[in-house]
């Protein structure tokens, strides 16, 4: 209620806002939602600190982008109330071949309380997605994907279902 997400469709970043993270492109993501027709119905979180932070912040309010809630760093034990709002969480890193080895500790986090991921990282961690269906892939750094792919979560329950129930069972082996 704080956050006025009742009947609303949550996605969210939980994490650092550093260079790496190219988190500029969940803001273009916003921005594209909030022309379409339907775009009210999504929500994205943006949960951290970081480099980047206060210049997202600073965009989303020059673009009027009120679909975007900032919150800023909360305690470790405090982390997972916020995850508990999210539909499906995104995991993000800037389109680099340095990133394909890299495999984000999140993810394994997001298994575990069965959250699927929007996967806009490549490389190792995107096999570990699509192996364990866990979630749906994008291409780094485009927003586009990232909403077609945010739109295909929301408009099919089942395959919602099917990946949050996948993540816990999947979660063990990691």
């Amino acid at each position: 209620r704080k956050h006025d997400l009742q009947g609303k469709f949550v996605v969210g970043y939980i994490g650092t806002h550093g260079l790496a993270h190219a988190l500029a492109t969940l803001l273009d993501a916003a921005k594209a939602l909030k022309a379409a027709p339907d775009g009210d119905r999504f929500r994205i979180i943006l949960l951290g600190d970081g480099a980047n932070k206060a210049a997202l912040r600073q965009r989303a309010q020059t673009e009027g982008l009120d679909n975007v809630i900032f919150v800023d760093s909360v305690s470790k034990d405090q982390v997972v109330r916020y995850w508990s709002l999210l539909d499906a969480s995104i995991i993000h890193l800037k389109k680099d071949a340095l990133f394909a080895t890299v495999i984000p500790s999140k993810l394994f986090e997001c298994m575990s309380m069965a959250i699927p991921v929007l996967h806009g990282v490549q490389g190792e961690s995107a096999d570990i997605v699509e192996r364990e269906n866990v979630g749906l892939l994008f291409e780094p750094e485009n927003a586009e994907a990232l909403i077609n792919a945010l739109r295909r979560l929301a408009d099919h329950p089942e395959l919602l279902a099917r990946l949050k129930a996948n993540g816990p069972l999947c979660a063990q082996r990691y």
